[in-house]
């Protein structure tokens, strides 16, 4: 099966001024979060590079700050296999799972299809989501990456021994993006990578 490197996708985001001194400013996505750059520039590139720079600090201080770890505690493997199948039941997989404070609290990146928020009650087409869990509690609750859903996080939800899912499924119907060539793909023509988890279109895998 063939692989397709993801790269970073840049978008230019806002853009001002007269047309012989026009400012830039750009976004950059990396797996499926994005990274404004913090200035205008007089060039799309130079805009491009402000938003990578953001990227890389971001990325870094989180890794710093909050190391990933493999799996749970051996005691919450359920707990982590609950979320496991909510999430590859529609193309999704556990990204990383990562401390966030030494209360017992973790959070869960999720990455691939599932990108269902339940700000919007529907996955997002392009937006991933990630989940903050407290295993000591048995609970979850939902946040994303989306713009429209800054400072949104859905109720919390128990986690129940023997309950399968706890969000609703992908709509079949669904189109989206090739992450490759960039062309739709109806849910029903869509690959998963087995290296990666990302769904492509048949062409691309």
């Amino acid at each position: 099966m063939k692989h397709k490197l993801i790269l970073p996708i840049y978008r230019i985001v806002k853009q001002s001024g007269p047309p012989h001194e026009t400012q830039f400013q750009a976004e950059v996505e990396v797996n499926g979060q994005r990274y404004a750059g913090e200035d205008l520039c007089s060039s799309k590139s130079a805009a491009h590079q402000s938003a990578a720079t953001k990227a890389c600090r971001t990325l870094i201080a989180d890794d710093i700050d909050h190391p990933s770890i493999e799996h749970l505690p051996s005691e919450y493997a359920d707990i982590e296999h609950f979320i496991a199948q909510i999430v590859e039941s529609t193309g999704g997989r556990i990204r990383k799972i990562r401390p966030i404070n030494e209360h017992g609290i973790y959070r869960f990146e999720i990455t691939g299809s599932y990108r269902y928020c339940e700000n919007v009650h529907r996955h997002h087409k392009k937006n991933h989501i990630y989940f903050i869990v407290n295993p000591i509690e048995r609970t979850l609750y939902q946040k994303c990456y989306d713009p429209g859903c800054q400072g949104f996080r859905s109720r919390s939800r128990p986690i129940t021994e023997g309950q399968s899912t706890v969000i609703p499924p992908m709509p079949k119907n669904l189109v989206e993006e090739c992450p490759s060539c960039l062309k739709q793909m109806p849910n029903v023509g869509r690959k998963q990578c087995q290296e990666c988890a990302q769904l492509f279109c048949s062409q691309c895998v």
